[in-house]
């Protein structure tokens, strides 16, 4: 089964509107007119908030459906930023060009070695002392396990709004290894039950007569 991007966007409704925490505390951080990368900045949450923030905003994606909504979405609040079309492992970008990164969930959309790519990429692009703060799954979330396993704790799911898109389940072990090469590291631990009822990622088959089914991600803050 492959993924296909564009299908994570085909219902508003599904859409996150409202920024994560980590790009919220990376902006309080950084100077106006920083330039920041929005790696898999899927439909734009956080490209309005780094261009709300007077941050000078960069948004790559794989999914054009996704681009086309955070352009949308942009023009419709009077904000810009600089879209592109990129694969994370493979971003059109010099060394040393940004001030700072983010990547919301989609670093564990792909093998452990596929993670470890992008975040090297995200290396080669910062400047030297430049952070980047992300968030992926942990090992003890309740949709690890379910799909086809394509190597140890990266499956391809067959239930739920990803269905047929690839997550690896990381832990602290697997953080570390992506992670080779910058300075200072920081990682904690998120963790919540889940919710039925939430707009996006409720009615899950999988959490069907899992009381204690759990949430689980990691926060990441590296810096180079």
């Amino acid at each position: 089964m492959c993924a296909d991007w564009n299908q994570l966007f085909t219902d508003p409704i599904k859409i996150k509107r409202d920024p994560d925490p980590l790009v919220a505390e990376l902006c309080g951080m950084l100077r106006k007119r920083a330039r920041v990368l929005d790696l898999g900045s899927g439909a734009g949450r956080h490209l309005l908030h780094l261009a709300k923030n007077r941050i000078k905003a960069y948004g790559s994606d794989l999914s054009p459906e996704g681009l086309r909504l955070s352009r949308d979405w942009l023009t419709r609040d009077k904000l810009s930023a600089h879209l592109l079309l990129s694969e994370m492992i493979a971003l059109p970008f010099g060394e040393d060009a940004f001030d700072g990164a983010v990547s919301i969930n989609v670093l564990n959309h792909a093998t452990l070695e596929g993670g470890a790519g992008a975040v090297s990429e995200i290396r080669r692009i910062l400047k030297r002392g430049a952070p980047f703060f992300f968030l992926i799954i942990g090992r003890e979330d309740f949709r690890c396990g379910e799909g086809d396993e394509i190597e140890p704790f990266t499956f391809i799911h067959r239930q739920g709004i990803e269905a047929g898109v690839p997550h690896h389940f990381y832990n602290p072990s697997d953080i570390k290894q992506i992670a080779a090469g910058f300075g200072r590291i920081s990682i904690k631990e998120r963790r919540r039950d889940y919710d039925p009822k939430d707009p996006i990622f409720g009615h899950d088959p999988r959490a069907v007569g899992r009381p204690d089914a759990m949430v689980q991600h990691w926060e990441v803050r590296l810096w180079k």
